[in-house]
């Protein structure tokens, strides 16, 4: 009889040897509350877009991480310089969003009308 202390456990590892591996194209959450969940991915840009701009039309609380790793989020209502159209999907850095919880109070920038 073997003893269950001494006794090695083996594991076999799948191996990964094909070199067309598909790369996905993954909606993750922004808030640091969630530890980047995946709420989607897709081997097609196209569809995972078009979910995103389905179930996240308001902002930057998901998104877009490419296979090469750049980071993009969907706004529908996004606008430029003096309220002119700008591209709704834009490059992204989640390193830089603050939760609304966290976000100064309304009336604390530079656009905001002074009090007095």
């Amino acid at each position: 009889m073997t003893d269950p202390t001494t006794a090695t456990k083996t594991v076999a590892k799948r191996a990964d040897t094909s070199p067309d591996k598909p790369q996905f194209f993954k909606v993750v959450a922004t808030h640091p509350h969630l530890n980047r969940r995946t709420f989607f991915r897709s081997v097609s840009e196209r569809r995972a877009r078009a979910w995103m701009e389905a179930h996240y039309p308001r902002g930057s609380e998901a998104h877009l991480i490419t296979p090469a790793g750049e980071t993009h989020h969907f706004e529908a209502e996004r606008t430029g310089e003096r309220g002119v159209d700008a591209e709704q999907w834009q490059p992204f850095d989640p390193s830089e969003w603050v939760p609304v919880e966290q976000s100064p109070p309304p009336g604390q920038d530079e656009w905001s009308d002074a009090e007095g």
